[in-house]
């Protein structure tokens, strides 16, 4: 390491460990406030305890700039436990005792809650924050960045309260030096680079502030040093946790007080989960989640046994440390600086003006609102920004935890409202497109043919919801139920289906529970239960059926249609293209014949064969396993043919036949058929003509299936 990074990492960890301090006191004086403000030494001493770890917490993660400590949410949240417990009346020694309990057992259990999340693999749920809530959550912190510099400076939050001070007291000399503070940053940002701007910055305003306070030129009613500079920590205190005796009295309090202690547990994974995702974007890179909260784990459990609290990582001192050009270096000195305070080298931060830390981080946060508020006009649309707007107004005013649950109601309310806008089917067609795969007889492909267009099929995509509730209703309203026969409702795309859905669909069966329709339901297996719950109605059962698949509805709604026309039953045979019966006895001497049990596989993926096949009796199904998927590529029946085209190509067998009952066929091999053309050449011709014909046909339906389902 050379001269000028040990010196940028030097004025770093200086930076930030003033900064630490000054939020150590603040927090500490929180934490002990109300009944046990007597006891503020404590809190601070807790809190700069906190400190130093935190400024540690580099060192053990992926990024050695992060920087953890006493953090605003869970030191707010442990506030109001502390005021319950410090109102209970006990005396001023159990109260103290009773206070630091409180914080060992709180700080114990955000240990085992950080540790516990990755455990049970739950930290990717922040993957799902939307955009909008993270970009609002940064802009946040840069609003209470740059709120927390005024009020560093001269005690002038942006707040309401802060504005009427100014109002009343409107001549700030320091609060003038700080803004000239920011001027000098932007200033030279274009001239100096960011690591070496500004320590060279805040040691010219150090400088300066001494300078001009020393001289006689200053008037004595703007140059009172309590303004400019910070007061010398004095009075701190530390019990050291072994030392507590934990009396059954204050176990009791304590177990009272827990579901408050358990919040702020919450509010710490929370505020985490939601910094690191943050910090990604700040970063320009992705973080393990699982590591970071060990890491936190870890942290909570050393504050826990020397007496500190849980340490949160923390956006602003973070980009504090990664701004001033720090490492891992900066974070020890942090740390040492808070050490140093901690053992009584309080009357050293009486030098630094605050001034000039409090323009600092004014620069930092009017940065980060610049980043994540101003900036994204260019990116986001208009609700976006009215989202990162909102969050920020709520952030401010009411603490990230108000601003984060409304972000994300927010960002829920407009995923329906946007997802309902989505087509919810991503097929729309009906039975005389789109066929099944069963091979039929002629007269019955032309019935599909002719009447295919009485029974619609609608194939539902994604999350079938409350939102979509409308549009299915919407849907069926338009359809000209007079004409129809049958409707297949295709769930196998839907990723689920919620109840508010489901009662959409058993009013629309017992709409139409007094007509002849037909509804044909094909439902997944994560969705089968909540889909056969609709006809747990009586009447909206009737016509109600359900399947596994797609081509088993199909094949259901085409047999209701062919059924329903009441044809006379026609003969079908498997040789159709030899009218002559004399023509057919003599091609049947070239075959062989067999008989089929149930589940017996005619022939298996991936034979060889030199035969193909002809349905005497019986049914088949063409089967193809796919990744442990069993699926149906064709149904036969007696008169169909199948396994032509290996028998032309001597290709393996795509695909095995099942018997579905007990069937019986007819085989011609390759070597009859050989003979066939030397013997009956006509015959043989015959045949070849028939197989091009089927192929043919086979073809023109793939054809449609295809322009049908794109």
């Amino acid at each position: 390491m050379n001269i000028a990074t040990l010196a940028r990492q030097t004025s770093a960890g200086a930076i930030v460990g003033l900064s630490a301090v000054i939020y150590s006191i603040t927090y500490g004086a929180l934490l002990f406030s109300g009944p046990l403000v007597a006891y503020v030494g404590f809190g601070i001493t807790v809190a700069l305890i906190t400190a130093i770890i935190g400024a540690l917490f580099g060192m053990f993660s992926e990024e050695d700039t992060f920087i953890s400590g006493p953090d605003s949410n869970t030191v707010s949240v442990m506030a109001g436990t502390m005021a319950a417990l410090g109102s209970l009346g006990l005396s001023q020694a159990s109260n103290l005792a009773l206070a630091l309990e409180a914080v060992f057992v709180t700080t114990c259990i955000c240990a085992m809650a950080f540790y516990a999340l990755p455990r049970f693999r739950l930290s990717g749920l922040v993957r799902y924050i939307p955009f909008s809530v993270m970009a609002g959550f940064l802009a946040s912190t840069g609003w209470l960045m740059c709120s927390g510099a005024l009020n560093i400076i001269s005690e002038l939050p942006l707040t309401l309260v802060g504005l009427n001070n100014l109002l009343a007291d409107p001549y700030q000399p320091e609060l003038l030096f700080g803004l000239a503070v920011v001027a000098a940053l932007y200033g030279l940002a274009s001239r100096i680079s960011s690591p070496l701007l500004i320590p060279l910055v805040m040691v010219g305003a150090t400088v300066a502030a001494n300078l001009g306070l020393a001289s006689v030129l200053c008037d004595p009613s703007w140059c009172r040093r309590e303004d400019w500079f910070f007061a010398g920590l004095r009075d701190m205190a530390w019990q050291p946790p072994w030392t507590l005796d934990f009396s059954s009295a204050h176990l009791k309090a304590l177990l009272q007080n827990l579901p408050s202690m358990l919040v702020v547990s919450f509010v710490g994974l929370l505020t985490i989960l939601l910094s690191i995702a943050s910090l990604e974007l700040s970063y320009r890179k992705e973080f393990d989640l699982d590591q970071m909260l060990k890491a936190h784990a870890a942290s909570a459990g050393v504050a826990a046994l020397v007496g500190g609290f849980v340490g949160i990582i923390s956006i602003g001192r973070t980009t504090l440390n990664q701004k001033s050009g720090g490492g891992a270096i900066s974070g020890v000195i942090a740390a040492l600086i808070c050490l140093a305070v901690l053992l009584g080298a309080g009357g050293a931060i009486a030098y630094v003006p605050k001034a000039a830390l409090g323009g600092l981080v004014l620069y930092l946060g009017l940065n980060m609102l610049k980043q994540w508020l101003w900036d994204q006009r260019h990116v986001a649309s208009r609700l976006e920004l009215a989202q990162i707007a909102l969050i920020l107004g709520l952030v401010a005013n009411y603490g990230y935890l108000v601003g984060f649950v409304a972000g994300l109601v927010m960002a829920c309310v407009m995923f329906v409202i946007t997802y309902s806008h989505f087509p919810l089917t991503s097929l729309v067609t009906d039975l005389s497109l789109l066929s099944s795969s069963v091979v039929r007889a002629s007269h019955q492909v032309e019935v599909i043919r002719a009447s295919g267009h009485k029974t619609v099929i609608y194939r539902l995509s994604g999350y079938v919801f409350f939102g979509s509730a409308s549009k299915i209703d919407l849907m069926f309203k338009g359809l000209d139920i007079d004409q129809l026969e049958g409707v297949v409702l295709d769930f196998s795309d839907a990723s689920g289906v919620d109840r508010s859905a489901i009662g959409v669909f058993q009013r629309i069966l017992r709409r139409y529970s007094d007509r002849p329709l037909k509804f044909y339901f094909v439902h997944s297996r994560g969705n089968r239960d909540d889909l056969e719950s609709i006809s747990l109605d009586a009447v909206a059962s009737r016509n109600t059926h359900y399947f596994p698949s797609l081509d088993h509805a199909l094949e259901a709604a085409e047999e209701a249609l062919i059924s329903k026309e009441g044809q006379e039953p026609v003969e079908v045979t498997c040789f159709e293209f030899l009218p002559d019966d004399a023509d057919r006895e003599t091609f049947l001497r070239y075959c062989e014949s067999r008989r089929v049990i149930k589940d017996e596989a005619l022939c298996h993926d991936g034979d060889l064969s030199d035969a193909i096949y002809f349905v005497d009796d019986g049914s088949f199904d063409i089967i193809k396993v796919i990744a442990d998927t069993r699926l149906r590529l064709a149904k036969l029946s007696k008169g169909a043919m199948v396994g032509e085209m290996a028998f032309y190509t001597g290709a393996a067998r795509t695909a095995s036949i099942l018997a579905v009952v007990d069937s019986s066929v007819h085989i011609l091999h390759k070597a009859s058929l050989v003979r066939m053309r030397s013997e009956h050449p006509a015959l043989a011709t015959s045949f070849d003509r028939m197989v091009i014909c089927k192929l043919a046909e086979s073809l023109a339906r793939t054809n449609k299936l295809i322009a049908t389902l794109s």
